[in-house]
């Protein structure tokens, strides 16, 4: 949770829209305008020190108009260098934006796709095999083996675990930064903090025990950073209840393909540098952090994890999930497997008690199919325009879905999985678009549900909010 996912957001396409407002079911459009418009929008990421235009002008933009008869009419767009784009003559009702590989169902005149990004637009990628960062510091607690040591760094969204020594009270050593460059004369502040070993129920939990805030540092490529100095000590005055409902978690989780096994995951609660209503957009602090597995695999409350909390008191706490499942797939004509990762998450600020647990806010759909069929059985002579349809969650809420296309490639014997296409909607429907698929190749379906209280997808439809949730199935090895 610490470190930036964009994602609830697992997105594995870079992602240039969202989904918007849709009147209807796709698979029930058709093409009767009334009239047409001109559709435009803009697509800028709004840093922390200034918003920066996405250059869309040798993009491919344009809508894709339902014709009534299971294909589109695709309808040419153009984009330009400061971040807008334009598609005249697109009929009124719904239609698939496209920005690149993704689209977006929508019947919005004025799609605003822009995005939040809470750290600096200037960031610059360390090289950690000739870029490192050296520790001298004292009065570690005595270090455990399950302890936890980050370093974090909101302004340039860098965040990075270092290993410590069994029975050490002081942390040294040189290490690879694996960061963005430190520019400390823009404000780049980083924090270092020692979390400590705490058992619940058998499971190893980590409170914020020792803090320090070194002075700011400018980074040069291929250089080391001395940090030196005392960790201070920080009162574990503060108590997280970890009452989470993991058995009802983790089903969701599992519930994304028949041969899916649990992979990992984490429970943590963290600080966030500012208002947390977009959501989390830049890397944060850990107050508490647990790591699967082992797995909690029951439903209940374990106990209170103490804590101690150095950070700014206008930092708002939030909790949040990751859970995760793997599926093993092998390509047409390969001998060796891929395994692709889904994912089960929670994101809120609102933090669990002894009579309110942490549970999915989104399960995955339910009843998903493709042109009518076991949506998690291997087939071949899917064709490349299927039809898919699903049903909402029967665990808890969602307002918006997630399609992704994977393309199953078989690379010397081995498989590799490459996401090709993703489709936001608010239907529960989708008909590919032709040119995605091709015969020869195998085919996975990803369909995520999301649920995020308040956004209004239809005007704003890539914001987060402060609360977010999503829950993922992923199909069978389709084959044209």
């Amino acid at each position: 949770m610490s470190k930036l996912c964009f994602a609830v957001s697992v997105t594995l396409i870079s992602v240039a829209s969202y989904a918007a407002a849709a009147s209807s079911d796709q698979l029930n459009q058709s093409l009767n305008p009334s009239s047409t418009r001109t559709v435009s929008g803009t697509r800028i990421i709004h840093y922390k020190n200034k918003p920066v235009p996405v250059d869309l002008s040798r993009r491919t933009i344009a809508a894709l108009v339902p014709d009534g008869s299971g294909g589109y009419n695709v309808l040419p767009g153009t984009g330009t260098s400061n971040g807008t784009f334009s598609i005249p003559n697109v009929p009124t009702g719904s239609y698939l934006l496209r920005i690149d590989a993704n689209y977006v169902w929508t019947s919005q005149t004025v799609v605003d796709v822009d995005s939040i990004a809470d750290f600096r637009s200037d960031t610059v990628q360390a090289d950690p095999s000739t870029t490192s960062i050296t520790f001298d510091l004292t009065n570690l607690h005595a270090w455990q083996q399950t302890d936890l040591f980050e370093m974090v760094c909101p302004n340039n969204s860098t965040f990075d675990f270092f290993p410590g020594t069994v029975g050490e009270t002081t942390f040294t050593g040189n290490f690879p930064y694996f960061g963005a460059l430190s520019a400390g004369s823009e404000g780049d502040q980083y924090y270092v903090a020692q979390l400590t070993t705490q058992n619940l129920g058998g499971f190893v939990f980590d409170g914020l025990a020792r803090h320090m805030a070194p002075a700011k540092f400018n980074q040069a490529q291929g250089s080391d950073t001395p940090i030196n100095g005392r960790l201070k000590n920080v009162t574990q005055n503060q108590k997280f209840e970890v009452n989470i409902n993991a058995a009802d978690i983790g089903a969701q989780a599992l519930a994304a393909n028949p041969g899916a096994a649990l992979n990992g995951g984490f429970l943590g609660l963290s600080v966030y540098p500012g208002s947390f209503a977009k959501g989390q957009t830049t890397s944060t602090a850990d107050l508490v952090l647990y790591s699967a597995p082992p797995f909690i695999t029951t439903n209940g409350d374990l106990g209170q994890v103490r804590y101690g909390n150095p950070y700014s008191s206008k930092w708002p706490r939030y909790v949040g999930l990751n859970w995760l499942a793997q599926t093993n797939y092998t390509a047409p004509g390969a001998t060796s497997s891929a395994t692709l990762i889904t994912v089960v998450s929670v994101s809120t600020l609102k933090l669990p008690s002894s009579t309110s647990p942490m549970k999915p806010l989104a399960g995955v759909v339910s009843k998903p199919s493709i042109n009518g069929r076991n949506f998690f059985k291997d087939r071949i002579g899917v064709g490349t325009t299927p039809v898919l349809k699903w049903s909402a969650p029967n665990v808890g809420r969602a307002n918006n879905y997630l399609v992704q296309i994977a393309q199953l490639s078989n690379n010397g014997g081995s498989t590799a999985i490459n996401f090709i296409a993703a489709f936001y909607t608010q239907s529960r429907s989708l008909i590919v678009p032709p040119g995605l698929m091709s015969t020869g190749s195998g085919y996975v379906f990803v369909i995520q549900s999301d649920y995020i209280p308040g956004v209004n997808f239809a005007k704003t439809p890539l914001m987060n909010g402060s609360t977010s949730a999503s829950a993922q199935v992923a199909s069978g090895v389709m084959q044209p």
